[in-house]
């Protein structure tokens, strides 16, 4: 006999002890809803509006010395990235409104990169270099990479609100540490193999073009860092842990200092990825992935303490 595994009713918060009523998981899911509806595009436009700033400075114009500005622009579109993220201590549909949008708009923008020209059109105070940046987010894959993340935020803290207490907590949480350091390590680098290969077949075949095996290689990355997120279901530990040190190097790669040193460190290896690697340093994409895994290990963290 077939079973579903998931349903719609798999998205609702679990009665809490001591309520009268489901009125307020009711309230609390068309909140979260609203908060991924309203708050992820403004989010991540305004990191990738910074980031496009401290790009064009850093990496095309080789300046030595940080923009205040643009940092601050990106960490404000990280808060609110956070803050939707967050809402999954609210419910799991904050998340899931928001990784559908971005997914879609990734899908979208990949398969057909000439939307992102009618995009900025249509963001007219978004600046040149903003539009740059937003090509390179868009072309490459990586917002796809953030929707498939939030998308794994979301079924994470679903799998967490029912799973009950867990037991041998502390192997869970050394197990969890292992692999979050080692897949995320992981699909940091298949994002900036594939995505930069993207690129630069966009570039050389002309927008139309795909180059399927480094498509592959960019899903293979959205799938393991969307694997991270899920290891937050069954124990934060890592996922914080993983999360606050690749929030705080995404930060760190505003600086010009830090995206030189990580573009010299990679250099020897290969040129591509010594580029790839200090782009998505510098246009925000390493810290919005920090936001992510920090804000699914605090959902999820809740999650199973509301259940116990």
């Amino acid at each position: 006999m077939s079973q579903r595994i998931f349903s719609a009713s798999d998205f609702q918060e679990p009665s809490v002890r001591g309520s009268r009523s489901g009125g307020g998981s009711v309230v609390a899911r068309v909140v979260s809803s609203l908060i991924g509806l309203i708050l992820t595009v403004p989010a991540l436009l305004m990191v990738i509006a910074g980031g496009g700033r401290a790009y064009q400075q850093i990496l095309q114009e080789a300046r030595t010395d940080a923009d205040i500005g643009a940092i601050l622009l990106a960490v404000a579109g990280l808060v609110l990235l956070i803050v939707v993220v967050l809402s999954g201590l609210l419910s799991a549909a904050g998340p899931l409104v928001g990784g559908v949008i971005v997914t879609a708009a990734g899908l979208a923008f990949l398969l057909d990169p000439s939307l992102v020209e009618q995009a900025s059109r249509a963001l007219p105070g978004f600046g040149r270099t903003g539009v740059i940046t937003l090509s390179l987010w868009c072309q490459s894959g990586l917002l796809l990479a953030v929707g498939v993340t939030l998308l794994a935020s979301a079924l994470a803290r679903v799998i967490a609100s029912r799973s009950g207490a867990a037991r041998s907590r502390g192997v869970r949480a050394v197990v969890s540490i292992i692999v979050a350091v080692v897949t995320t390590t992981g699909g940091l680098a298949l994002l900036v193999v594939g995505s930069t290969a993207l690129l630069r077949s966009a570039g050389s075949y002309g927008a139309r073009s795909l180059d399927t095996p480094s498509l592959l290689i960019l899903l293979g990355g959205c799938l393991v860092l969307g694997g991270v997120a899920l290891t937050a279901a069954w124990s934060s530990v890592g996922t914080a842990i993983i999360g606050t040190i690749v929030l705080l190097a995404g930060l760190a790669g505003f600086l010009p200092a830090v995206s030189t040193a990580a573009f010299r460190a990679v250099a020897p290896l290969s040129s591509d990825a010594a580029g790839g690697a200090s782009s998505v340093l510098t246009i925000g994409f390493v810290a919005a992935m920090g936001v992510t895994l920090i804000g699914v290990a605090a959902s999820c963290a809740r999650a199973r303490r509301a259940v116990r």
